[in-house]
């Protein structure tokens, strides 16, 4: 019925207001755009593009030829992912990453890069790859030399030895030759910082507390003191670097807070010491519920380990339940998948959760546009279809503010101008 009252609005609005010429622009049009700053649905805009960047949106004269048009869809901004790892093998087992040589790795990123780029995806932040896979992929990406993302890069997370990015599954005998960011102590903490940003590091991954995919770690404990993360932020704003960190269990997360992260993904533990200092720091929390529930439904056949299911399981519980009241408590929630744990180009699955979890369909896709757009600083040139932003638009079938599903399999994206996926026609 809302989507029937929207069609019905926009033809009969009269749609007059003249559009300002402009020399050798591209114009895309559809029935819908929605305003993710306010939430409104407006009819039959037109979107002008120089250069691959909004020049101006305005509605659509009577008779008005546009190159672009996309009929019966809605327009948003192209989606944004905080945390996904493009790089490497999808479902893979602890020996299966060992076996993949850094060149395969790679290979397998340029084509994940794509499916998270036709799944409406224009901008990322890829927290945690290896060999610099990740740095290779995104400014690949930024040539134009292959399709995919926006990528912001964090190169190796940093991990206390024994923690959620050692190799634990190994016997003491064992060492693997690859560029590792074990860091234990303040001075090996400084150390890495640095090494990452060297080699190419947007931002700064540290792992707070275990995880799930790790062997032998425990997601509620911490692995990292309070000292040992407040050097990492202090080293990495040196850089004019952010620090993300990967934080599980509430102490953890409560460390990282107060050491001035930017923000804490997964946040599966919050109390309510967490939450209030969540709020009084204005800390970004980016929750994927998604990533267990997907890992619970593929079970042995996705190639998960016993351990790894167990654990994706009691996360779950605590996970969505921390996220209702992290809603309740209006936090800065950021929409991040994990996306590489489960398979790419799923990654719009994730906003049913945040609605079952009490957003409103309007705040989840906030989350991934003008939210996420703040956290990355990169306001006002994504998550947005306002005048200088960066030309990244997705359409998508039907209303999202009445089933926010619709953001699962978009029809048409964009990116910088550039037309990534699906049809149209002129008008």
């Amino acid at each position: 019925m809302r989507l029937f009252l929207l069609i019905y609005m926009c033809l009969s609005a009269g749609l007059i207001h003249p559009t300002p010429a402009a020399a050798q622009a591209l114009t895309v049009t559809a029935a819908r755009l929605l305003e993710v700053e306010t939430g409104r649905v407006l009819c039959e805009q037109v979107i002008r593009i120089e250069n691959g960047t909004i020049v101006s949106v305005a509605a659509r004269a009577a008779g008005e030829q546009v190159d672009i048009d996309l009929g019966d869809v809605t327009l948003l901004p192209g989606l944004i992912d905080a945390h996904v790892h493009l790089v490497g093998g999808e479902e893979q087992t602890p020996y299966e990453d060992l076996k993949q040589t850094a060149a395969r790795a790679a290979i397998e990123g340029v084509a994940n890069a794509r499916k998270t780029l036709l799944a409406g995806f224009t901008t990322v932040r890829d927290l945690g790859s290896r060999d610099f896979a990740d740095v290779a992929l995104r400014d690949a990406i930024a040539a134009g030399s292959v399709p995919g993302p926006r990528m912001l890069v964090a190169v190796k997370s940093l991990s206390a030895t024994g923690g959620h990015g050692d190799n634990n599954e190994l016997p003491a005998d064992i060492h693997v030759e690859r560029y590792s960011a074990l860091a234990d102590g303040p001075d090996a903490i400084r150390l890495k910082v640095r090494e990452n940003v060297k080699y190419g590091a947007d931002w700064i991954k540290l792992l707070a507390t275990g995880g799930v995919m790790s062997a032998n770690t425990d997601p509620t404990m911490a692995d990292y003191t309070e000292e040992e993360i407040r050097v990492a932020v202090v080293t990495a704003a040196d850089k004019r670097r952010d620090v993300a960190v990967h934080a599980h269990g509430s102490e953890g997360i409560k460390r990282a807070i107060r050491a001035g992260v930017r923000s804490i993904e997964h946040a599966s533990m919050l109390d309510d010491e967490a939450i209030r200092l969540a709020r009084e720091h204005g800390t970004w929390l980016v929750m994927n519920p998604y990533t267990n529930r997907y890992m619970i439904d593929r079970g042995a056949a996705g190639g998960y380990q016993p351990y790894q299911l167990e654990k994706a399981g009691q996360v779950l519980e605590m996970k969505m339940a921390s996220l209702r009241k992290a809603v309740s408590a209006g936090l800065k929630l950021a929409y991040g998948t994990d996306s590489g744990v489960q398979a790419h180009g799923l990654n719009g699955r994730q906003f049913a959760m945040y609605v079952d979890a009490g957003m409103t369909p309007l705040r989840a896709i906030q989350s991934a546009t003008v939210v996420n757009a703040q956290l990355l600083r990169l306001e006002g040139k994504v998550g947005t279809l306002k005048p200088g932003a960066w030309a990244d638009i997705v359409a998508v079938p039907g209303d999202p503010l009445a089933d926010v599903r619709a953001l699962e399999s978009p029809v048409w994206v964009m990116k910088a101008g550039e037309v990534a996926t699906g049809s149209a026609r002129a008008r």
